[in-house]
């Protein structure tokens, strides 16, 4: 057998893949503790591979002495050809036959392997020791500051305190420890153009003295984990410089430096060195971060009120309305010229319907604007002329921020809200999406998105952005709103009315009220006039008695059209009764508009010309101030009134003004009208067309969802009409077999009305 076989045979024999499983299994736990030690105390990242170096150069000497101490190999495995005609007395003693001679055996032995481990990684701990004890000039060594710093983060440098009677050296000493630090490759110092910016949204003048206590103000807003902090004082005739780590989020003192100058001339050269030990306490880290994030750059002098508009808008971004306004009504008890708090709760409560509270806290944040950056008053300003309905000047603020910074997430997201409003559905669309691109993760981008692809007759869209609501935000309310609304726009009536069911149960006042009144819409779908009553009668309470008002208001006005298809517009006068206290006495200008506009709506279509003429004079004082823009609602009522009294011009003329000063969005209500005033003036195919408007989801717009049931029944009925006039018979047909399923089961009261329209179907079918 050749050596070399020999060789391999005697490895395959002897136990060294015991040894090597040993070695490497000590090696990995010695390799982690040198990982743990590097990043608790500062080494550098070359440390555990001088580590691993030493230790693969041990290895071949330990299998060396493993194959050495196992002995020669034994007679019964080598080859008795190969082997020398020797008596046993002439071996060596301490061998055996064939095995390495007592040299070797006394080199490579478990002593010295142990001497020359330790002796190695002794000498890795000296420089260990060294290096983060001693360190040296122009590397960073990191020791008590580790949890807290990584590399390139920013910290905020605070004016160092002057002890002495020399006025600019305290300035001279902050300027040169500002200078080394941001000269460092591993720090970054909070320049002074952002500090400054920090300084306006504090509520303090850009020349304030950033004491300690305003830099870790500074410093939290900012997202930046320490604070440098310092002080100069006599030492004798020369000078000490102290300086501290202070960690931003708890205001803790982590380090504490100091260096002594002999004389004014010692003083840069001290910086120097002061600056050194900070930045060796600020090395790069291996560790865990402790850090807090970045606080909304917005405009308050309380950083404890900054911190509850930061929570709070947290929670106004996943859904939890109710936990947002908490917060922020407390943000706003503490600093009562929080701007941007008061636009986020004029949102919040303008969302839900409170728009009292809404259109209070509106007019404070605009109040309190003047000195805020441009970025919060554009948002401000955008905001204001929103609730007053001026949406040409809400466009221009919105586009002036999108202009300033094209990934404002919020400009983007309410200027596509408002072109919603003002029926541009489809620059909406495109700005929702782009919404969606920039903060994949909020519910109101998918919520906005459903209702204008719905209304855009998108529903595959529509149905996408839903299933991410109801995945994600399943509870909160704007989810089950939408869940209510899309089925409705999709022609599912049987889902909409279990979604606006969920609603009606809901604990929270605001979630069931809106859940009675789009019950209250859906029963008057179907025909079913005592649970239309009923259901609109709950939420006009609810709405009265926990500040709802709006709900109310539109409740009533969906009865009172609904009243209007049943027949007897007058049965829902009792209800506006009930809700014509509230109305004229109405403070708040959106409110006030709505109420006193529904109120003379429902005396006008109920024919009671003179109780209509309050409310109608009144809402024109509101409109005619130039305090709201209009809504058309004035001009709608006027409408009603020119076709109670058979002026049908005027009426056609008042209605087409009402939805020239709605942004040309035509309301349900308007275009049911405009059927009626346009087939009394003979325009039988002007009145289809609007009657046609009427029957189908396609451009509902989302202010408006609440007609959709009461007005459907009664334009396909009158759409039938319209049609058998103009000799079309196939669309005749089409709508009464519409209005006939929708009112198939209705109350007995409107069964006659069914019945003439299923016997002229079956005239108009016969023979076909």
């Amino acid at each position: 057998m050749s050596g070399f076989k020999r060789l391999i045979h005697e490895v395959h024999r002897r136990s060294i893949w015991q040894v090597l499983a040993i070695y490497l299994a000590i090696s990995w736990f010695v390799l982690q503790v040198v990982e743990v030690l590097t990043g608790a105390y500062g080494l550098p990242p070359w440390f555990p591979g001088l580590a691993a170096a030493l230790l693969f150069i041990g290895l071949p000497f330990t299998l060396a002495t493993a194959f050495v101490q196992e002995g020669g190999p034994s007679k019964a495995t080598l080859d008795p050809t190969q082997l020398p005609d020797l008596d046993d007395h002439e071996l060596e003693p301490a061998a055996t036959a064939g095995g390495p001679s007592v040299g070797l055996r006394r080199l490579f032995n478990w002593r010295n392997v142990l001497v020359i481990g330790v002796a190695c990684f002794a000498v890795w701990g000296v420089d260990a020791a060294v290096w983060l004890f001693v360190g040296f000039p122009g590397l960073v060594v990191k020791a008590e500051a580790a949890d807290l710093f990584s590399e390139r983060d920013e910290v905020v440098v605070a004016e160092f305190v002057n002890e002495t009677d020399e006025s600019a050296l305290g300035y001279a000493v902050h300027e040169a420890v500002v200078t080394d630090l941001d000269g460092s490759d591993y720090v970054e110092v909070l320049d002074q153009a952002e500090l400054t910016g920090v300084l306006e949204r504090m509520r303090l003048p850009a020349t304030a003295t950033v004491t300690e206590e305003v830099a870790i103000d500074a410093a939290r807003r900012e997202g930046c984990p320490v604070v440098i902090s310092g002080s100069v004082t006599r030492l004798g005739s020369g000078y000490q410089l102290s300086a501290r780590i202070v960690e931003a989020a708890s205001g803790e003192v982590v380090v504490r430096v100091r260096e002594t100058a002999a004389g004014e001339d010692d003083v840069i050269a001290t910086v120097e060195r002061l600056s050194r030990l900070v930045r060796r306490h600020l090395g790069e880290s291996l560790g865990d971060l402790r850090r807090s994030e970045p606080l909304p750059q917005v405009t308050t002098g309380s950083l404890e009120a900054l911190e509850l508009y930061a929570n709070g808008s947290y929670y106004g971004r996943i859904g939890r309305t109710d936990l947002a306004i908490a917060l922020l009504e407390q943000a706003v008890q503490l600093d009562t010229a929080f701007a941007t708090a008061y636009r986020a709760l004029s949102i919040y409560y303008g969302n839900m319907g409170y728009l009292s509270e809404g259109q209070r806290y509106v007019d404070l944040a605009y109040a309190h604007s003047e000195r805020l950056e441009r970025r919060e008053r554009y948002l401000v300003g955008a905001l204001y002329h929103a609730w007053r309905l001026r949406f040409d000047s809400t466009v221009y603020y919105y586009e002036l921020e999108i202009e300033r910074d094209p990934g404002s997430y919020v400009a983007t997201m309410n200027l596509g809200d408002t072109y919603e409003r003002m029926g541009r559905y489809e620059e909406s669309e495109r700005l929702y999406r782009r919404g969606v691109e920039l903060v994949p993760d909020r519910p109101t981008a998918y919520i906005n998105l459903a209702s204008v692809t719905r209304t855009l007759g998108d529903h595959a869209a529509a149905d996408s952005a839903l299933a991410v609501l109801v995945a994600d935000y399943p509870d909160t309310y704007r989810t089950l709103d939408a869940q209510v609304m899309n089925p409705l726009y999709a022609g599912d009536f049987d889902a909409a009315e279990a979604a606006a069911g969920v609603m009606a149960l809901d604990s929270r006042p605001y979630v069931s009220t809106w859940g009675h009144l789009y019950l209250s819409s859906l029963a008057a779908l179907h025909g079913d006039i005592g649970a239309t009553l009923a259901y609109a009668d709950t939420a006009v309470e609810l709405g009265l008695t926990s500040g709802l008002r709006l709900a109310s208001y539109l409740a009533l006005f969906n009865l009172e059209y609904a009243m209007l298809a049943a027949g007897a517009p007058e049965r829902a006068l009792p209800l506006a009764e009930r809700a014509r206290e509230a109305a004229l006495q109405e403070t708040e200008l959106v409110l006030g508009n709505v109420g006193l506009g529904v109120l003379a709506t429902g005396y006008a279509l109920a024919g009671d010309l003179e109780r209509t003429r309050e409310p109608l004079l009144r809402l024109d004082h509101v409109i005619g101030s130039g305090a709201l823009g209009s809504m058309g609602i004035g001009e709608g009522v006027r409408g009603i009134i020119a076709l109670q009294e058979g002026r049908v011009e005027d009426a056609i003329e008042h209605l087409r003004r009402s939805r020239a000063e709605n942004g040309d969005v035509l309301l349900r209500a308007i275009g049911l009208l405009l059927g009626d005033a346009y087939a009394a003036a003979g325009r039988m195919e002007d009145a289809a067309a609007y009657y046609d408007s009427l029957t189908s989801s396609y451009r509902l717009h989302f202010t408006d969802q609440g007609m959709y049931g009461p007005t459907r029944p009664i334009a396909h009925e009158r759409a039938a009409s319209v049609y058998l006039t103009l000799g079309d018979t196939a669309k005749a047909v089409a709508h009464l077999s519409a209005f006939t399923d929708l009112w198939r089961d209705a109350d007995p009261e409107l069964q006659p009305r069914v019945e003439s329209a299923l016997r002229l179907l079956s005239q108009l079918t016969r023979g076909r």
